[in-house]
């Protein structure tokens, strides 16, 4: 249920601001805010500088939200003065601090109304008030909030404001789709509402099929309702719309949500929206999308609502309304796939096909291809059978870059697969293919076969739709025909889900004799049928009436005979038929809220109703003739026959829960039977010779009883097996019987002893009890009726020809014969006492209950509530049996809680009764409840149940039918009216049942919820096995994983990795129905190893490995190759080579492998793996020792591994061989800076080691050079240098086998030292003579040269003209006049450049002949001035984030220091601004402009003669 908000307008009274907080000015100046539906009113014209009126900067956001949470408003105001805000409601005051609270926050600046535990009565429209002295805003908000549940309180309310004409507060708006928990019984054949709801928003060519699914076949009966039913729609419409147009109905989008949507103008801008889904209002919202499910926007005119996060409890009908009106109405339904795409392999150029099969029919599908949608076009097709179910999408003329998954979604349900394309081999490089005509994929399975089974599976319902609506029309045709009354009458009648079903009387019973019977035939409790026998002659036949859906109706008679019928238990009507001849006809009750009355009859007698099962009633009717009605009560009914005086009988129904049933007394040789049939169960009564009969008590759950045969006058009754039970007649001699009642439950019934033409009837026992009849003493006739659940019954002991029928109690009741004797019954004890005496008991409301008193004699009692005495009546009864008082109530209410006391003279007992209600669970939250929790892994799993607040109330939590404590990783909380659990870090092994227990002394109520916990699947299970194995395919096959975490494994995923490589690549996946995959990428003789993995959406799995490597085909190996040769030796290595085998076996050679054996040993050793071949025809084994002897052998290597061995090699001694020295690439020259240590390194071969001498320059070397020998190396390390050391040295090695020499030219030097000074001279127009002075460092390095460099004023660069100047003297060209030139000299050598000598300047006036002045004095001229600004700064305003350049000219001699200040902040060191000085133009440049860069930008040039400056603004746009 919903509360709507009331929106008014203006302020009722006491609401708004109050007298004591407002001046209540109303005069001023409507201002506008940039926030709308802000209202300011400004009451001053002009305010003063730095203030400002009230107004808000975020405003209260409209909610709706559900009972009992909490809701809050927020705002942010503004103004100087700080504004006071107050809130108020248009409907109501907020001034209780339990319900409103205002608060504060001065760190945010946030105004906050809170409401804890929000009411419906709180829905309205608030406001919210800012003031200070110059004016005030003010903002409304609506607060919408939804109830939960349905208030009992709240019906008698509603009926008193009826009867007060309030009918405002009670008319509620309400959907025309009632919610399923509110739906009524629907009769058979009613048309669902929804059926013209959606046909009132439906396009024309979308009727035929609304009307197939609802069953709906008179189209025109259907056209001309519908366009009755449109025109009150549109008119209702009109209210509150106009220009309805554009109705889409809902479908899921590619993002994953759901959404429909249509155009209106409302009339009202205020009119509310509401949206339903079936039939029950559900919270949106307009501004928090991401917040919450539902979302409505508005874009223009129209209007569009979504849903997120689509779950399959989604599906349903959904409607939206404006006011009291509804706009549109489209139903969500979800479609599951019968058939998903599988993966498809593909040659290029050749078309793939997808296909699915869908449960029902949907006009299109979401097809996506490597995440993109797909639509019909040129590169795919997309095809859709006739009845819509089978979906295909094609893929043409598929290429390498077309692979990829490839998805179909419908709904929230998809489904994707693999495209693998494969490159056509054969195609001629660099040409094109032709297309190819054929098609690969496909599902696999007969698509048309699985669609044509899931539509005879539609068309079913249909049929069944309309057989429906048929029969109900029919029925309705003959009730309205049948207003006559009919002279016999129905026998009962059962309803069953609305639809009349007709009673036929059908005779099941089985006659065994030849002459005149009688047949009586207990009822049937569970959808059992029976009828009474056929009858000649005063005899009788008794029908028991089904219990459940049951069938009965009396027997047909000849003359002056009764037909009893039984009442069907379940909604079931009986009634007696009609007698011509002061007979009657008996009338079972109908077991479930059944009523039975007794038929009419002529002869001024009554008819005999049958008890109700279920708070049924059942009275027998007044007779003329000293006879009565029989009734029958099933539950806590109460039924006896009535006495008779002439050869009449009476019967009693039994009572079967808690009911009580005995046979009424009769004079003269008649009997009175009691029983009926609970479940399935069969009688027949026996076969009879005089004018007597047989009675057959109803067998109560496959139970069988057959009356015995007798001969002369006698009779034997047969009590129904309840359970599995079988009762018989005993034999006996002389015109006697014996009865034997059917054991319910493994009871155990057995008849009496009798000593002259009597007979003894034992009851069944329903439960383990055991009934027995009692005994008699002349020719009378006990019968004990079977106790239904462990009850007990007896039948007492009679003197004359009379019978003391006992009924059975059916549940935990007791039931007993009268005794009866010519003298009185004897007492027991000496004094009366109290055998059993009460105790407390809690009733149920509504349900019968029963206090006993047992005295050890027979004496009178009376019963006390509360110290008043009570009396039969006003559903009290009390009754006394011998020595058993019993009180019972009728139906238990509240008044009759009190304590109760029996007084029987000096004794009493006394015991509590207490009246109350099992607890119970609201079905709407019980059907949440019974959705299961879905979490996954490490996530907190919470359940929470409500209930109506009850004393004495326990509430427990079971997981699997343990009990939670609280504690650890369970949380249990216990509130009034409801309880919530919490799971904390759920694991896998936690998924389970959990169930809550409500318990009090009335009883206990269970609900029952799953938790889902999702993980990974656990890995398919191993080993993986190897079905095939061929040159070209391998195939495996691996078992689905124990544990799919929860959650359906959607497909495998296998990867590859090839003997002798460490990556792993992905070979596809395949879905989760098959646990095997083909290799066909694989190479004849190569190993793979292979691992699959599970994958659901959660994740994927562990993998499982194939335990050894897998090889394509047999193995195949090569022959040996050629004996290996020993190419050279040395003492750390020797070269072997080999010709390749002249037999590969035609299996490609891929590398070698070589062994080796030292002399005098047996091993071979492999000096390579197999899978690291060598893939050469030589190879050099370093792995030797020095003098000692190998011999080898090669072995070829091919896919299947090392063949056959080569002969070994003649055997090689690992030492050099003698040669003459020689030397390595060794350097020639060698440059040292003086003051270094100089090394000389020198690499030789020889054999035998050489002997090794150093000269200098043809000398033997000084004592303090060193040479250091090693083997194959000389080095001569002279320590610290000096030029003297410069010299040519000569190594010398020599042995037995010659000798060798070789020069190093070593040379010390250090960086030159400047040449003197330079002079310039023109000996020729155009041209400069340079001379300088001679290097000191010019005799000791003869590598020693000049480099000149020039410089002219033109250009102001420095460039060498001259270089490796071996002279002192250099000759420039090209001097022009007018032009100044300056020259530089440098000395450079091995170690680098010296410093330069500086020329004097040679060009303009340096050459003038000075003048004289004569005497008059000249005055010498000066360029020094201070700075001056030439270009000024400008004004710039760059938006933020933009770059910026910012220039100014400066001149000045001497040159000015210039500054830039930003506000009087110098920044010329400031990193976030670059700033540059070249030639006078002075830049600063911002890369990226920020808010705290605008300011005022200051430029000062300071020199030793002045000051100057300029400035700018610089502002920041956003």
């Amino acid at each position: 249920m919903f509360k709507r908000t009331k929106v008014t307008d203006g302020t009722a009274t006491g609401q708004g601001p109050d007298a004591e907080n407002w001046d209540g000015k109303e005069v001023g100046f409507r201002k506008k805010s940039k926030v709308p539906g802000v209202m300011i009113t400004q009451y001053i014209e002009k305010l003063p500088e730095g203030k400002s009126h009230p107004d808000f900067t975020r405003k209260p956001i409209a909610l709706t939200i559900q009972e009992g949470k909490f809701a809050f408003f927020k705002a942010i105001v503004t103004g100087d003065p700080k504004p006071t805000v107050v809130w108020s409601r248009n409907n109501g005051d907020v001034s209780d601090p339990a319900r409103y609270q205002s608060k504060y926050d001065p760190n945010s600046n946030e105004h906050t109304f809170e409401m804890p535990h929000v009411k419906p009565d709180q829905a309205d429209t608030y406001k919210c008030f800012a003031k200070n002295e110059y004016g005030q805003a003010m903002v409304t908000v609506v607060l919408n909030v939804i109830e939960v549940g349905f208030k009992m309180t709240k019906a008698p309310q509603q009926q008193a404001e009826v009867a007060n004409c309030n009918f405002k507060k009670v008319l509620k708006r309400r959907s025309k789709v009632v919610p399923k928990a509110e739906e009524p019984e629907k009769k058979e054949g009613e048309i669902d509402p929804k059926f013209w709801e959606l046909l009132m928003s439906a396009d024309k060519k979308d009727y035929e099929r609304i009307c197939a699914e609802f069953g709906v076949t008179d189209f025109r009966w259907m056209l001309k309702k519908l366009n009755e039913m449109k025109r009150e729609r549109e008119e209702e419409q009109a209210e509150f719309v106009k220009n309805l147009s554009d109705l889409k109905p809902i479908h899921i989008n590619a993002d994953g949500t759901a959404s429909f949507e249509l155009e209106f103008d409302l009339l009202d801008p205020s009119s509310s929206i509401y949206l339903y889904k079936d039939g029950e209002m559900i919270p949106y919202t307009k501004e928090l999308g991401d917040k919450m499910k539902h979302c409505l926007r508005k874009v223009g005119r129209k209007y569009i609502f979504s849903m997120r996060d689509l779950m399959p409890e989604d599906a349903g009908f959904y409607q939206l309304d404006v006011e009291d009106v509804n706009m549109f109405s489209t139903d969500f339904k979800m479609v599951d796939f019968l058939v998903k795409i599988q993966e498809v392999k593909a040659m290029e150029r050749e078309d793939a096909v997808f296909e699915c099969v869908i449960s029902a029919p949907l006009s299109k599908l979401m097809w996506f291809g490597k995440n993109m949608p797909l639509e019909q076009g040129d590169k795919y097709d997309i095809e859709v059978s006739e009845d819509k179910l089978i979906h295909r999408l094609v893929v043409k003329d598929c290429m390498v870059v077309d692979k990829g998954i490839y998805a179909a979604c419908a709904g929230i349900k998809s489904c994707n697969a693999w495209l693998v394309v494969e490159a056509d081999k054969g195609a001629p490089k660099g040409k094109k293919t032709a297309r190819k005509t054929t098609r690969a994929g496909g599902s696999g399975t007969d698509l048309q076969k699985v669609a044509q089974e899931q539509q005879q599976i539609l068309d079913k319902e249909r049929e069944e739709r309309k057989e429906k609506i048929k029969a109900a029309r029919e029925a309705a045709a003959e009730a309205a025909a049948a207003e006559e009354p009919e002279k016999t009458a129905d026998s009962g009648a059962g309803k069953d889900k609305g639809a009349a079903v007709k009673v036929e009387r059908i005779d099941k019973t089985s006659v065994a004799a030849t002459t005149t019977v009688a047949g009586d035939s207990g009822s049937g409790h569970s959808a059992g049928k029976a009828s009474g026998g056929a009858k000649q002659d005063g005899s009788h036949a008794d029908a028991g009436g089904g219990h459940s859906a049951g069938k009965a109706s009396g027997g047909a008679r000849k003359d002056g005979s009764i037909a009893d019928a039984g009442g069907g238990h379940s909604a079931g009507k009986a009634s007696g038929g009609a007698k011509q001849d002061g007979s009657h006809a008996d009338a079972g009750g109908g077991h479930s809220a059944g009523k039975a009355s007794g038929g009419a009859k002529q002869d001024g007698s009554p008819a005999d109703a049958g008890g109700g099962h279920s708070a049924g009633k059942a009275s027998g009717g007044a007779k003329q003739d000293g006879s009565h009605a029989d009734a029958g009560g099933h539950s806590a009914g109460k039924a006896s026959g009535g006495a008779k005086q002439d050869g009449s009988h009476a019967d009693a129904g039994g009572g079967h829960s808690a009911g009580k049933a005995s046979g009424g007394a009769k004079q003269d040789g008649s009997h009175a039977d009691a029983g009926g049939g609970h479940s399935a169960g069969k009688a027949s009564g026996g076969a009879k010779q005089d004018g007597s009969h047989a009675d057959a008590g109803g067998g109560h759950s496959a139970g069988k009883a057959s009356g015995g045969a007798k001969q002369d006058g006698s009779h034997a009754d047969a009590g129904g097996g309840h359970s599995a039970g079988k009762a018989s007649g005993g034999a006996k001699q002389d015109g006697s019987h014996a009865d034997a009642g059917g054991g319910h439950s493994a009871g155990k019934a057995s008849g009496g002893a009798k000593q002259d033409g009597s007979h003894a009837d034992a009851g069944g026992g329903h439960s383990a009890e055991e009934a027995s009849g009692g005994s008699r003493q002349d020719g009378s006739l006990a019968d004990a009726g079977g106790g239904h659940s462990a009850g007990k019954a007896s039948g007492g002991a009679k003197q004359d020809g009379s019978l003391a029928d006992a009924g059975g109690g059916h549940s935990a009741e007791e039931a007993s014969g009268g005794a009866r004797q010519d003298e009185p019954l004897a007492d027991a004890g000496g004094e009366p006492g109290i055998t059993s005496g009460l105790s407390d008991i809690h009733a149920i409301r509504g349900q019968p209950a029963e206090l006993t008193v047992k005295m050890n004699t027979d004496c009178d009692g009376a019963w006390f509530k509360d110290g008043e005495p009570l009396k039969s009546g006003g559903g009290i009864s009390i009754t006394k049996d011998a020595n058993i008082h019993k009180l019972t109530i009728h139906s238990c209410r509240d008044t009759d809680s009190g304590l109760l006391r029996f007084v029987s003279g000096d004794l009493s007992t006394e015991g509590r009764i207490t009246v109350g209600d099992v607890p119970e669970f609201d079905e709407d939250d019980l059907h949440k409840f019974s959705k299961p929790v879905i979490v996954r892994v490490g996530q907190n799993a919470a359940f929470k149940m409500p209930f109506q607040p009850q004393e004495s109330l326990t509430v427990s939590w079971f997981k699997d039918g343990t009990e939670l404590k609280d504690g650890g990783g369970v949380k249990i909380v216990r509130e009034p009216n409801h309880s919530r659990l919490l799971l904390r870090d759920c694991l896998r092994s936690d998924s389970g049942e959990i169930k809550i227990q409500l318990k009090n002394p009335f009883g206990a109520v269970e609900a029952t919820s799953q938790l889902i916990v999702l993980d990974r699947p656990g890995p398919p299970e191993g080993p993986v096995e190897t079905v095939e194995t061929t040159s070209s395919v391998i195939e495996i096959k691996w078992n689905p994983p124990k544990d799919d975490g929860g959650s359906a494994v959607t497909n495998y995923i296998i990867e590859r990795q090839e003997r002798g490589h460490s990556l792993w690549t992905k070979l596809g996946d395949v879905s989760a129905e098959k646990t095997s995959f083909r290799d066909r990428n694989v190479t004849h003789g190569k190993k793979y190893s292979y691992r699959i993995y599970a994958e659901n959406p959660q994740g994927l799995s562990d993998s499982l490995e194939t335990a050894d490597s897998i090889m394509a085909g047999i193995m195949i190996l090569s022959g040996p190759p050629g004996k290996p040769k020993v190419v050279s030796t040395s003492k750390t290595c020797i070269n072997l080579t080999w010709t390749p085998p002249e037999d590969d076996k035609g299996v490609p050679i891929i590398g070698y492998q070589v062994e080796k054996r030292k002399k005098d040993t047996n091993q071979w050793l492999a000096l390579n793996a197999i899978n690291e071949p060598i893939e050469d025809v030589n190879y050099a084994v370093k792995d030797v020792t020095e003098g000692a002897e190998y011999e080898f052998r090669v072995s070829a290597i091919n896919e299947s591994g090392a063949g056959d061995a080569s002969p070994p090699s003649a055997m090689a001694c690992a030492k050099n061989p003698n040669m003459r020295p020689c030397f390595k690439d060794p350097e020639d020259f060698l440059v040292v800076r003086a003051g270094n240590s100089v090394r000389v390194k020198i690499s030789y071969e020889a054999e035998p080691p050489p002997h090794i001498t150093w000269l200098k320059d043809d000398e033997p070397i000084a004592p303090w050079i060193n040479v250091i020998n090693t083997e194959g190396m000389s080095q001569l390390v002279i320590p610290s240098s000096k030029r003297s050391d410069s010299a040519i040295y000569t190594i010398k090695a020599k042995n037995s086998v010659g000798e060798a020499f070789f020069d190093v030219e070593v040379r010390v030097t250090d960086e030159p030292k400047c040449p003197g000074p330079v002079e310039l001279e023109q000996t020729v127009y155009g041209k400069v003579a340079v001379s300088w002075v001679p290097s000191p460092d010019q005799e000791l390095d003869d590598r020693l040269y000049y480099v000149v460099s020039q410089h002219d004023s033109n250009t102001r660069m420095w460039k060498t003209v001259a270089d490796r100047l071996f002279a002192n003297t250099y000759t420039a060209h090209n001097i022009l006049p007018g032009i100044e030139y300056h020259f530089r000299v440098y000395a450079k050598n091995d170690m680098g450049l010296s410093d330069p000598s500086q020329s004097p300047t040679w060009g303009a006036n340096s050459n003038r002949v000075p003048i004289s002045s004569n005497g008059v004095s000249s005055m010498e001229i000066s360029f020094e001035r201070p700075p001056s600004i030439l270009v000024p700064l400008k004004v710039h305003t760059p938006p933020k984030g933009y770059q910026l350049y910012m220039t100014c000219a400066v001149r000045g001699c001497p040159t000015p220091n210039v500054s830039w200040y930003l506000n009087n902040t110098c920044i010329n060191s400031d990193k976030n601004y670059y700033i540059t000085n070249s030639c006078g133009v002075c830049s600063m440049y911002i890369l990226r402009v920020r808010e705290n860069d605008g300011g005022e930008y200051r430029v000062v040039a300071v020199n030793s003669l002045g000051k100057a400056e300029c400035s700018t603004k610089l502002t920041v746009r956003d």
